[in-house]
């Protein structure tokens, strides 16, 4: 009996270590073109599930770099009670959620696209702001699990307004993000990047290749 217990919470153990795992952090945007207040130019960062199942979000972790786990003020923000869905991207904008449908106007966002504005995320205790912005001189955002462990992060230097950051699914740093290139596009307001569109680590594109054509060499035979 005890040897049965001990696998069974060693397969619940593994099969958390692995959609931990498959959090990871894909895109973000320090600043927009405009640069002026608006209900559209909040910075965003981008939290893709890239693996096989379903994983419920709440009591995740986020923090910029001031405000990191480890750091001499950890304060950081905490996931609500949401699914993230195998293959999903969703968005954690520094705007409330009333201004949740200008920014998907801005980028042509469909309403299946799920976004978190300031007031959906939940602070650390007695802290009332849960995005303070992130530096256009530097900065990071860096995603833990409930128990704090650092799962995924993104950190980068000077910024080029307007244009974000991107990373693959398995957290390679890809840097700016280009028109044309891994689904990036123009705003409306003229930013550029592809929010809620994540990008295959190079190896998987091949491994798709190859299971593609073999595939198609099956179909012919």
């Amino acid at each position: 009996m005890k040897t049965s217990i001990v696998v069974a919470a060693s397969f619940v153990a593994a099969l958390a270590a692995a959609a931990n795992a498959a959090l990871v952090v894909t895109e973000l945007q320090a600043q927009t073109t405009a640069g002026t207040a608006s209900t559209i130019n909040g910075d965003w960062w981008e939290l893709t599930n890239t693996g096989a199942a379903s994983i419920n979000l709440a009591g995740y972790q986020w923090a910029d770099t001031e405000d990191a786990l480890g750091g001499p003020t950890p304060q950081p923000n905490f996931f609500p009670a949401i699914t993230i869905a195998a293959g999903e991207s969703i968005i954690i904008l520094e705007e409330a959620a009333a201004n949740e449908a200008a920014f998907r106007t801005n980028w042509n966002l469909s309403s299946s696209v799920q976004i978190l504005g300031t007031d959906e995320m939940l602070p650390s205790p007695g802290v009332t702001d849960t995005f303070s912005g992130l530096s256009s001189n530097g900065d990071g955002v860096f995603f833990y699990s409930p128990a704090g462990d650092l799962l995924s992060s993104y950190t980068y230097g000077a910024i080029t307004r307007g244009t974000t950051f991107e990373a693959d699914r398995s957290g390679n740093n890809l840097g700016l993000s280009v028109i044309g290139e891994n689904g990036a596009y123009r705003a409306a307001n003229n930013d550029i990047g592809s929010p809620a569109t994540s990008v295959p680590a190079p190896g998987a594109v091949a491994l798709s290749a190859v299971a593609l054509a073999g595939l198609r060499r099956r179909r012919s035979a």
